[in-house]
């Protein structure tokens, strides 16, 4: 019995002293974790590096999307060019998670000369204190530079793969580049484009690619310009719930006319004429829903004013205005008119 409760207390032993053992590593090892992550980003960034230079050139924008303050890093990379050859250094870093969340960061240049094959990257690891900021930290690129990239990458989706290729372009994920709005007509797609210009500044840049030639072509435009796409959607669906108010105001001025053919409009044809209900693809709804409803009646020895809110005809659109209808008792008819909506929804 004795040996037996020294094998437990042995065994105990050796499991406490185990765990102290992990608890006083554990910070070691979520350090090499993190490390392996970060020597695994510099490999993807390498591989990403010479895929982009495999076709005879490294653009800023390629780099950018590679290296840049977009994938995860607070500094833009220093970039430098010397004939044809490219030299990228940039910081990384990597922070684990969980109770012992290693954290580790690195120094690395990376340098390429573009071919016309994916050429080799080759990549060194430098002391930290290599990537610190200059000072004066360098100048961002301009937004004149950045678009020249940009027009080359579009030309080369083009002809790739047509408009399609342009409109989902990787380019359209460089940070600092944000696709405002595109739209084809005929034969030419325009993309309306903000380019960063520093600190919470945008300039906006139009660039057209016309598909009969084959050309990209592009000019800096007023930041009211990129806009203009979405205000002319905005009038076109103004102009389409115009459309459809006015088919139901018309529908209840047909009512309307048909109640005041003796001179009269009492509360009854009038609850008749504004009965009329919203359909579903032409069937009728199980449930009331009118066309319009009346929110307001002004009445006059010659006149009688309704305002009302007034709906679609079918229930599937969403629109809402507000009609006044006028009818003219002595006249024998009736006239509306949409207002600013005060009368009905104030």
């Amino acid at each position: 019995m004795l040996n037996g409760c020294l094998a437990v207390l042995m065994t105990a032993l050796v499991l406490v002293l185990f765990g102290m053992w992990r608890l006083s590593t554990a910070p070691g090892r979520a350090d090499d974790r993190a490390r392996h992550t970060m020597e695994e980003s510099v490999d993807r960034s390498r591989d990403r590096l010479s895929r982009a230079a495999g076709d005879g050139a490294l653009l800023g924008t390629e780099i950018d999307r590679t290296l840049g303050t977009g994938n995860g890093r607070a500094d833009a990379p220093e970039v430098r060019r010397r004939g044809r050859r490219v030299t990228v250094t940039a910081r990384f870093a990597q922070q684990g998670s969980g109770w012992f969340a290693g954290s580790t960061r690195g120094c690395y240049r990376f340098e390429v000369v573009p071919a016309s094959a994916p050429p080799p990257v080759s990549v060194h690891e430098l002391p930290y204190a290599a990537c610190r900021e200059p000072v004066p930290p360098p100048a961002p690129r301009s937004p004149a530079a950045v678009a020249a990239d940009v027009v080359v990458e579009l030309r080369a989706a083009l002809g790739r793969g047509g408009f399609m290729a342009v409109q989902t372009a990787e380019v359209w994920q460089t940070y600092g580049i944000h696709l405002a709005d595109q739209k084809v007509t005929g034969s030419q797609l325009t993309d309306l484009v903000l380019l960063s210009a520093g600190a919470n500044e945008q300039v906006c840049y139009e660039f057209r690619a016309r598909r009969e030639t084959g050309t990209v072509t592009y000019e800096q435009s007023t930041m009211d310009d990129c806009r203009r796409f979405e205000r002319e959607r905005e009038k076109q669906a103004e102009k389409a719930e115009r459309a459809l108010l006015d088919a139901s105001s018309a529908a209840i001025v047909r009512r309307l006319d048909h109640a005041v053919a003796d001179g009269r409009l009492p509360d009854a044809e009038l609850r008749r004429a504004f009965a009329m209900q919203q359909t579903d693809e032409g069937k009728e709804l199980w449930h009331d829903s009118p066309v319009a409803v009346p929110v307001s009646v002004e009445r006059s020895p010659s006149e009688v004013i309704v305002y009302a809110s007034v709906n679609p005809l079918d229930s599937l659109h969403t629109a809402l205005g507000c009609y006044e209808f006028r009818a003219h008792l002595t006249k024998h008819s009736v006239t509306r008119r949409r207002t600013a909506g005060t009368e009905c929804f104030a």
